[in-house]
């Protein structure tokens, strides 16, 4: 029998690769023939999600005869962004690992091209967004997948009945349970200034707005949404920084009117 070594990179392949792999070589199965892995994946603040990422990963471990250890870090003081940079300083430590945020291109020397991978994953499913682009495609490589467990947008919620007794409006009407069939009237007029005026109103009320202002990733998605509502752009595709422009003057201006309304300590809120 000829002898087939399976290599850690192709350990890192999808599931369904490994078990075409497993399928057609000549490879005995021990109980972990196919070696070990470990990974450190995002300590998810929903209680019970890390039980699920676990069950999901050892089941794939099981099957493709894997000797899997799992890690779960915390975001907080930044210590899944350090945990990486130290790793990648030692080059030593976890074979994955989630990479918070933007922060997978600063690691590109360190990182597995994976584009055989992506190649797979865009015929199945299509393209990736511009934004995911511009993230895990360095140098013209793929270095980094999207990590489902902690893809977020986190737009702002409000309370129905606070809205109703202090702004007027009854958020049910503008987006109905149902899911269909709003208040179109409504919608078009719920424009950024209309939410400069309901942040007024409630604060007035007794209920500010909660909109962290920290350094932290919970405050990047929100005003990433803002930014990008006034086509303001920090920097832009090729890397230039695009501070001075007209339309980051505007989100500026936009919230020096928008701050004294929200409570006193949102920059120093964290992501918990």
């Amino acid at each position: 029998m000829a002898k087939k070594t399976m290599t850690r990179r192709r350990v890192l392949g999808t599931a369904a690769g490994a078990a075409t792999v497993f399928a057609t070589a000549p490879f005995v199965h021990g109980a972990h023939a196919a070696g070990k892995l470990a990974v450190a994946f995002w300590d998810h603040w929903v209680p019970g999600a890390n039980d699920v990422m676990a069950k999901l990963c050892n089941e794939w471990a099981g099957k493709e005869k894997v000797d899997l250890k799992i890690d779960f870090v915390t975001s907080q003081g930044d210590k899944l962004m350090l945990t990486a940079a130290a790793e990648a300083q030692a080059r030593s430590g976890h074979d994955m690992i989630t990479l918070p945020l933007w922060y997978a291109p600063a690691q590109t020397d360190s990182l597995e091209n994976s584009d055989d991978i992506w190649a797979e994953l865009t015929k199945r499913h299509g393209d990736t967004t511009a934004s995911m682009t511009y993230v895990g495609k360095q140098n013209g490589h793929w270095i980094a997948p999207p990590a489902i467990s902690n893809t977020l947008t986190l737009p702002s919620v409000g309370r129905i009945d606070i809205f109703k007794e202090a702004v007027g409006l009854d958020l049910t009407q503008m987006y109905p349970a149902s899911g269909t069939g709003g208040n179109k009237e409504l919608t078009d007029k719920w424009t950024w200034d209309f939410f400069l005026t309901a942040a007024e109103k409630c604060q007035k009320a007794g209920h500010p707005f909660g909109l962290a202002l920290g350094q932290t990733g919970d405050t990047a998605n929100w005003l990433g949404a803002l930014f990008n509502a006034y086509g303001a752009q920090l920097v832009d595709k090729d890397g230039n920084t695009t501070v001075k422009s007209e339309p980051v003057k505007q989100v500026l201006d936009y919230m020096k009117r928008l701050v004294p309304f929200l409570p006193p300590d949102v920059f120093a809120w964290d992501d918990s």
